[in-house]
C-alpha cells in the first residue's frame, strides 16, 4: 500500500507543532495499515514463493539470482545433520548468504527440484528480516524451546556442537536453537513417524 504525503503550506507556513501532528497521523496510519502482514512460513510447504518442489529457475526468478552450488560432499556437517534428522535426501545444496527479501540461507535439491528450506536468522542483515517471520502456528524467531513446545508438544532435542535441533517430521519443521533461541527455521516435506 503506497501513500503520498502531501502538505499544503500557507504564505507564512506551517508551524512545528502543526508539522509535528501531521507527520505522527501519517506515522500511525503507516504502522495500522502495515499491522498483519507477517510473512507466515507454512511448515512442510514453504514461505512466500519459495515452496518444497519448485526448481532452481523458478527460485532464481523470485530470488533475484542463482546462489552458489555445493556438492553434498562438501557441505558442512551441520547441514547434513539437519537433513539427516528430516529424513531428507538430497542431491546438493545451494547457499544464499547476500542481502535478499527473505531470509533463505539454504536449498535442499532432490532431482533438480527444492526439497529442504532453511532460513537463517545468523546474517547480520537477516535479523530484520527473521523479526517479521513465524510458522502459521505461532512459532517466531528468537522464541525459547519452552515456546516449541508449547505449539508442537515435548519433543526431542538433538545436540550438535554448541546448538540444539528440533525436528518435528510430521509437521516438516525443523529449528534450531543457539543459547536458548530459535535462529534457524528448515522446512522439508513432511514424514511419517
Amino acid at each position: 500500500m503506497k501513500y503520498k504525503l502531501l502538505l499544503i503550506t500557507s504564505k507564512s507556513g506551517m508551524s512545528n507543532i502543526n508539522m509535528k501532528i501531521i507527520i505522527t497521523f501519517f506515522c500511525i496510519l503507516f504502522i495500522s495499515s502495515t499491522e498483519g502482514l507477517s510473512q507466515f512460513l507454512i511448515s512442510g510447504e514453504g514461505l512466500m514463493d519459495i515452496k518444497i518442489g519448485i526448481d532452481w529457475d523458478e527460485v532464481e526468478w523470485e530470488l533475484g539470482f542463482k546462489g552458489k552450488m555445493i556438492d553434498k560432499e562438501k557441505i558442512s556437517p551441520q547441514l547434513k545433520f539437519i537433513a539427516d534428522e528430516a529424513g531428507i535426501e538430497f542431491d546438493f545444496v545451494v547457499s544464499y548468504r547476500h542481502i535478499m527479501w527473505l531470509p533463505v540461507s539454504d536449498l535442499f535439491f532432490k532431482n533438480d527440484l527444492v526439497c529442504m528450506i532453511q532460513l537463517s536468522s545468523y546474517p547480520e542483515y537477516n535479523k530484520m528480516l527473521c523479526a517479521d517471520i513465524g510458522t502459521i502456528e505461532g512459532l517466531n524467531f528468537w522464541d525459547d524451546l519452552t515456546k516449541v513446545d508449547q505449539i508442537y508438544g515435548v519433543q526431542q532435542v538433538s545436540k550438535f556442537e554448541q546448538k540444539s535441533y528440533i525436528t518435528i517430521i510430521e509437521k516438516g519443521i525443523g529449528v534450531e536453537v543457539f543459547e536458548n533461541e530459535v535462529r534457524t527455521m528448515i522446512i522439508f516435506p513432511p514424514q511419517m513417524k
